[in-house]
């Protein structure tokens, strides 16, 4: 028992010492993160850009008849090609050659009694001569001359209105394009000014518009009036096909979406083969060549409650937190516009392990 007692006596010190050699380890300095750094280095990038983009006709028109009429007959096929000034409907004549026929006789009856009129003047006037009448005659006759003459001009204002409309009861094609299915059929009524036959559409050249942030409208406002200096437009879709001819910038427009912030550019581009179509959705894709521009991993990027930023190691090993302005992706990297300059060293792994002031092992 006493033996028992010696040994518990003797192990006391040594557990006392060896606690207080773990808590001396577990109160000194932490070790330093270890992350993996990558050093800025300008170089050449070929850039391409994609923004969501509609497409429309250059003009699109609605073919309307401003008699009203039974539609009479259909001289294009639905979905043909027509030139400009080609017979598309014809609407019934016969309401305005009705008009037309009781206009031509007002216009004859004014001409008859103009005619009257003009005689009576000149016979008051010889009698004038002779002393024979009173001038107030003459001047009635006169009047009355002028009077026909002005009744005269309207039945012919008349007539040249009805006639009109017989030569509106026929439609032309006001451009060349492409009219699409009719919504009427012969024998369908048409309310003059309101229904719409048919639509006509010219999509040779075809507009793509697209949405650009505000703070790029010097950009492209500046490419309408210069030389693109390599800059590409193409139109581009979902399984991978690009259209194979370039486009423009053709304008930009003068208000700034209050909702987005965006500012609406449209392009155009030729469509020779009539590929591209009104309505269809697409991708505008920009591609252009950008020297000694300065570019990033993606991982390197931090985005926070709004910030964009990179943290920076500085030649002492600490960490600095950088505000940076994106551009366009590239491959695996980010174009960056402003915020980093060259033989600058930024963390790359270990990001979410450090913080701004830490003090790291760099790999």
């Amino acid at each position: 028992m006493q033996c028992t007692r010696t040994i518990y006596l003797m192990l006391i010190p040594l557990l006392a010492a060896a606690c207080k050699g773990k808590q001396q380890q577990a109160g000194g300095p932490m070790p330093r993160p270890a992350v993996t750094v990558y050093e800025v280095k300008p170089t050449s990038y070929v850039v391409t850009e994609s923004f969501p983009a509609s497409l429309t006709g250059n003009v699109i028109v609605d073919i309307r008849s401003d008699v009203t009429g039974y539609l009479e007959a259909i001289r294009a096929k639905d979905g043909s090609t027509v030139k400009k000034g080609q017979v598309l409907y014809e609407v019934d004549k016969s309401r305005s050659q009705a008009s037309y026929d009781e206009a031509n006789a007002s216009v004859l009856q004014a001409e008859a009694d103009l005619a009257q009129k003009k005689q009576d003047y000149e016979r008051y006037a010889n009698l004038l001569k002779q002393d024979a009448i009173s001038r107030q005659t003459v001047d009635q006759a006169r009047t009355a001359v002028k009077t026909s003459e002005a009744m005269l001009a309207a039945a012919k204002a008349s007539r040249a209105r009805t006639g009109t409309d017989i030569s509106h009861a026929v439609l032309r094609a006001p451009m060349n394009g492409k009219i699409g299915i009719a919504q009427l059929r012969i024998g369908d009524l048409v309310t003059a000014g309101s229904t719409v036959i048919n639509t006509l559409v010219n999509e040779d050249p075809i507009y793509a518009d697209i949405d650009i942030p505000q703070g790029r409208y010097s950009e492209f406002a500046g490419n309408i009036k210069k030389d693109e200096q390599g800059i590409r437009y193409y139109i581009a879709f979902p399984d991978g096909s690009v259209h194979p001819q370039e486009g423009k910038v053709l304008l930009v427009n003068n208000v700034v979406d209050p909702r987005t912030g965006t500012l609406r550019v449209r392009l155009s581009f030729p469509n020779k083969g009539e590929t591209l179509k009104s309505g269809m959705t697409a991708l505008v894709q920009i591609r252009y060549h950008t020297e000694n521009q300065i570019a990033i991993p993606s991982k390197a990027i931090v985005e926070l409650l709004g910030e964009v930023k990179a943290y920076t190691v500085d030649r002492n090993n600490v960490v600095q937190a950088v505000p940076i302005e994106k551009g366009p992706i590239v491959d695996s990297v980010m174009i960056i516009n402003k915020g980093l300059t060259a033989g600058q060293r930024i963390v790359v792994e270990g990001i979410q392990k450090v913080k701004p002031g830490d003090t790291v092992n760099v790999k």
